[in-house]
């Protein structure tokens, strides 16, 4: 999904310097929701305690491990181009997790 989402960035985007922090940051954001995921979610789902309190949770873990690997470069690209960060990393965090589940 990474690569698919990484190549579909840069055919769709000709501007490379926007296509190029944009397949960054994706990759952030998959790597920290696929780490969210096997770390808290999926044990959560087996024992069938994954319920509204802990998706709250996961999302919180999840912005905070994407924050945390975000440069100040990084965070002013999304900020000009984006507006609100935390609003722009959710909208993504979510879509992420729509397509790692279909």
């Amino acid at each position: 999904l990474t690569t698919f989402l990484v190549s579909l960035i840069n055919t769709k985007i000709k501007d490379a310097k926007m296509a190029k922090w944009l397949c960054q940051i994706t990759e952030i954001i998959m790597n920290s929701v696929k780490t969210v995921t096997q770390t808290f979610v999926d044990t959560l789902k087996k024992d069938g305690k994954f319920d509204k309190e802990s998706q709250e949770e996961a999302m919180k873990r999840c912005l905070e491990l994407v924050q945390s690997q975000l440069t100040d470069d990084a965070r002013k690209f999304i900020q000009d181009n984006f507006g609100d960060i935390q609003t722009w990393l959710k909208a993504q965090i979510e879509s992420i997790i729509y397509s790692l589940k279909r």
